[in-house]
């Protein structure tokens, strides 16, 4: 017979919680399975109708074609989206780069707010941006002088504004393309742009640190950007302050280390702006000396190419103080830049402006300069001396010669010219220069030459070969003093048959002259018998 033993209260507790046990893995296994296959319903879901509503509201705000390679929306353990392979083409512009391409995307949220078009943040991977010219438009900076007026062309009124708290991408390229067919574009490097509050129909605040093509720098900025323009994007209005530090050797010819600062406002095309700058040893290639230069200017940006209207600028380079008006322009098939300014510089020191365009140990002369000129750098890979061509008029005060050869000569002239040859208390004679001048492909013209000092005056007409540092002028010297008054003892006497002869329109004597020879030690001579037979 057998016997049935019924389990103890020990046995029915570890019997149960066995079961237990079973029960609940089963369970979490099931919830488990549950909540996955809710993930990725809600993922699907999500990407279903992310896709199509993020693609419609680009090519509403941007006018454009847009393609999506993919997209894959995360729920866990916060919501995050992915995309890859972003561009976006403007309508009807298959000759034109895309506008923007954006390598790969993440935005980051929750389903509420991506739903209602408000998002937290946006993070960009190889952003490329590309402008392109404004249809049918000159340079409105440098032509006409007014900016060409764009309807606004905002699209996508009848669809609610997507809002992104903060936009922020690395490593960018800007691309601005030039109107003139053939041109180069603007190529600008950005390395870091953060939006706030960004809005497709609002300015919206920005951030952005670029590096400046020519001349090389570095330019960080703040400011507003917007309201976007999808059917002129080159009209999308700009606004904002910038920092700007750059090496001017990058630009042939010149040199020094610039720092400015200022402001700028104006759709990309037309940007007014104004600012400072500051350059502690600003040097010309050609020349030896450095000196601090400080510009005050307004202006106009072409941002499409760069061209620059200088509507006003005021500088101190040393102690000179300069004024300009003028234009920086791209040559087609040329590297570089035109530059063209109208100056007036007041009060300067002859031997700062010697120093910093030639090579000179020390300027030959020195005194108060004046001058009023034209200025034209032509684009190139010459020197700027080869390069530079300017004419205009000056004026010298107080001129002295640094040679003391050639101050000798001077105060020499002087005794001679008030008749008194042998009063040695006439020294160090001060001097005054006026005259018209051209300097082209290194070498300067003078025409007039205009040259006084107290009792003699000296008219001469020639050049100065800046490379060969050597002079070659004739003209005439006009003496207050009679011929025989120049001189002493015998040879007094002997002059006193020649004054009537030397004697013109009240002068007391007219003698042709030339100086000849290297700037260090020039021959003066006087043609007396060219004089007597005239």
């Amino acid at each position: 017979m057998t016997e049935t033993v019924s389990p103890g209260p020990a046995g029915r507790s570890h019997w149960l919680r066995r079961w237990l046990f079973r029960v609940g893995g089963l369970v979490a296994i099931v919830a488990a399975a549950g909540l996955a296959a809710l993930y990725y319903y809600a993922e699907t879901l999500v990407e279903q109708h992310l896709r199509p509503a993020m693609i419609s509201l680009l090519e509403e705000r941007f006018d454009s074609a847009v393609e999506l390679e993919s997209l894959r929306v995360t729920m866990a353990p916060t919501l995050s989206v992915r995309g890859e392979g972003l561009t976006l083409r403007k309508k009807g512009r298959t000759d034109l780069p895309p506008l923007i391409a954006i390598r790969a995307f993440t935005i980051a949220g929750n389903v509420r707010e991506l739903w209602n078009r408000r998002i937290d943040r946006v993070h960009l991977e190889g952003l490329e941006i590309v402008v392109p010219p404004r249809r049918g438009a000159d340079m409105p900076g440098l032509k006409s002088g007014e900016p060409v007026t764009t309807p606004s062309t905002t699209t996508g009124a009848s669809a609610p504004d997507a809002f992104i708290r903060e936009i922020v991408t690395e490593a960018s390229v800007l691309t601005i393309m030039s109107r003139q067919e053939g041109k180069r574009p603007r190529i600008f490097e950005l390395r870091k742009i953060r939006f706030e509050n960004f809005q497709f129909t609002q300015p919206s605040v920005f951030e952005a640190d670029l590096t400046n093509p020519t001349p090389q720098g570095d330019v960080a900025v703040v400011g507003t950007f917007g309201p976007w323009q999808a059917g002129e994007p080159s009209s999308t209005p700009i606004d904002g302050h910038f920092r700007f530090n750059a090496d001017l050797s990058t630009i042939k010819g010149i040199g020094g280390a610039l720092r400015a600062e200022g402001r700028f406002a104006g759709p990309l095309d037309y940007i007014r702006t104004s600012g400072k700058t500051s350059t502690d040893d600003f040097y010309l290639s050609s020349g030896g000396g450095k000196f601090p230069l400080i510009v005050d200017y307004d202006a106009i940006v072409d941002g499409t190419n760069g061209d620059t209207k200088l509507e006003r600028v005021n500088g101190r380079l040393g102690v000179s103080q300069i004024s300009a008006r003028g234009a920086i322009v791209r040559v087609e098939g040329v590297k570089g830049r035109r530059i063209t300014l109208d100056t007036t510089a007041t009060g300067g020191r002859l031997e700062d402006f010697v120093t910093l365009t030639t090579r000179v140990k020390a300027s030959p002369m020195t005194g108060t300069v004046n001058v009023k000129a034209r200025l034209d750098i032509r684009p190139g890979e010459e020197e700027v001396i080869d390069r530079l061509d300017l004419g205009g008029t000056f004026e010298v005060a107080l001129a002295r010669f640094t040679s003391e050869a050639v101050q000798k000569r001077i105060d020499e002239m002087s005794r001679r010219g008030q008749g008194r040859p042998t009063d040695q208390t006439i020294d160090n004679v001060a001097s005054n220069m006026r005259g018209t001048f051209h300097m082209k492909d290194a070498q300067m013209t003078l025409h007039p030459l205009q040259f006084n000092v107290q009792g003699a005056e000296v008219r001469l007409e020639g050049a100065y070969d800046t490379r060969r540092e050597w002079l070659d002028f004739k003209g005439s010297l006009r003496l207050q003093a009679r011929a025989s008054q120049t001189q002493t003892g015998w040879k007094s006497l002997v002059l006193k048959v020649f004054d009537p002869m030397l004697d013109e329109k009240g002068a007391g004597t007219v003698l042709p002259i030339s100086v000849t020879g290297p700037r260090s030690d020039p021959k003066f001579a006087a043609d007396i018998k060219k004089a007597v037979l005239h």
